[in-house]
């Protein structure tokens, strides 16, 4: 049986860089894309949200566990208006999303962005400690894949929702 994620396509693509942090230092970077149907009205806020907050119950929870007890995250408050599954939301337009976290080792940030009619997840790593060039490599081999995955989950969660972000879960 084919598994209903692979009905939407995403490909990787460029990282998009954001004028609130650094791109050019990052360690990492790592580009993925969606293409929007034309009538599609969510905000890249909304993307994001329903890409993280709404993944299904136990890859959302291997996902934070990875971030918590693997890389050592400081998430901030779930739910939150101003943090998205822990992430700080540093930068708010309805075309560009960035969100920000911190550990003792690296800084990284997710750029949500609408390019025309795609949706553009990129993500950024930066070294703040020599630890990070040993952890972050491993851990890398997993995050193109689970970056694919709420991706494409997230769109399937949108279809037919051209404004509103459903907040039904499974």
């Amino acid at each position: 049986m084919r598994d209903a994620t692979n009905a939407v396509d995403v490909s990787r693509t460029p990282a998009v860089a954001s004028d609130s942090f650094d791109a050019d230092t990052a360690n990492y970077s790592y580009g993925i894309a969606l293409a929007l149907p034309h009538n599609d009205a969510h905000s890249t806020e909304q993307w994001a949200r329903v890409c993280l907050e709404q993944l299904p119950v136990a890859p959302r929870w291997c996902v934070i566990a990875g971030w918590r007890f693997v890389l050592g995250l400081r998430l901030g408050p779930r739910p939150s208006p101003d943090h998205v599954l822990g992430w700080k939301v540093i930068r708010r337009l309805r075309d560009e999303t960035v969100l920000e976290v911190r550990s003792a080792f690296l800084t990284a940030h997710l750029v949500f962005r609408r390019d025309g009619t795609r949706l553009v997840w990129s993500t950024f790593v930066h070294y703040d400690r020599w630890i990070a060039a040993f952890i972050w490599p491993p851990v890398s081999y997993f995050h193109g894949p689970i970056v694919a995955y709420a991706l494409r989950t997230a769109a399937l969660r949108t279809r037919g929702d051209h404004g509103g972000v459903r907040t039904d879960r499974p």
